[in-house]
């Protein structure tokens, strides 16, 4: 199993897909700080919020509506198009690695590739007000603390997208219906009722709760998305296993 890991990642680092997942938050972080240096003394002088919640708020208004979404699409899409052309499958099949074994190595390189991409944004945001000199004590659990429950909220995101990358050879399928999951979401966010139907609404949940009460759902959020990857990832097993691979 590590050695199918460590083909699993060799094969992503050359396609580029690390490239991806760092610099989509970094170019969010840039402008983020660009923001808040460019308002500091204007717009957000008068704000009853901390340096470090304007700073955190520039730096991820963007990112859970549409972005990080769309990272996963692309990652998980690209991720599976590696086995999906010039038959793939077949050749890594041949090898003495069970389908369940090939199944948990992609699923946990792309857990990875997600893991490493809120990363970057929280340090990068860390990074942004220590250069900036925001006033006051860096506030880590929002900061670091927010970007490790958005890995929880994302979990059916990635399931989802998961599941569908590595049933359709075509990667057009794929992205085209991870865009339209994610353009409506941040509507259904906003619905008191809606939300708990729709996963991609949990990760912009998680990253304005702090700052927005409305959004605050608790605990039973992340019970619901932890239940929902569980339950997608295995009904995708076994749909991997029982496949034709000819």
């Amino acid at each position: 199993m590590k050695q199918l890991l460590a083909a699993e990642w060799l094969k992503m680092r050359r396609s580029g897909m690390i490239w991806i997942a760092v610099l989509v938050p970094l170019f969010l972080v840039v402008q983020g700080v660009g923001n808040f240096l460019r308002y500091r003394d204007t717009v957000f002088a008068g704000s009853t919020r901390t340096e470090w919640e304007i700073l955190y708020e520039q730096c991820m208004f963007m990112y859970p509506t549409m972005l990080m979404p769309l990272v996963i699409t692309v990652l998980i899409a690209l991720l599976a198009r590696v086995e999906n052309v010039h038959g793939g499958w077949k050749q890594l099949l041949t090898f003495p690695v069970t389908r369940g074994q090939v199944y948990v190595a992609k699923l946990v390189i792309a857990c990875m590739l997600v893991l490493l991409n809120m990363a970057v944004l929280s340090g990068g945001t860390l990074a942004g007000g220590w250069i900036t000199g925001a006033e006051g004590q860096a506030p880590y659990g929002l900061l670091l603390g927010r970007g490790a429950l958005a890995f929880v909220a994302a979990l059916p995101i990635i399931a989802i997208q998961f599941v569908l990358s590595f049933r359709f050879s075509h990667i057009g399928i794929p992205l085209t219906l991870g865009v339209g999951f994610a353009a409506p979401a941040i509507f259904a966010a906003n619905s008191e009722k809606l939300w708990i139907f729709y996963p991609w609404t949990y990760p912009i949940t998680t990253f304005f709760a702090p700052s927005m009460e409305r959004f605050d759902k608790g605990l039973l959020m992340y019970g619901i998305a932890v239940t929902l990857f569980v339950i997608i990832m295995t009904f995708g097993l076994r749909e991997f296993k029982n496949r034709d691979m000819t």
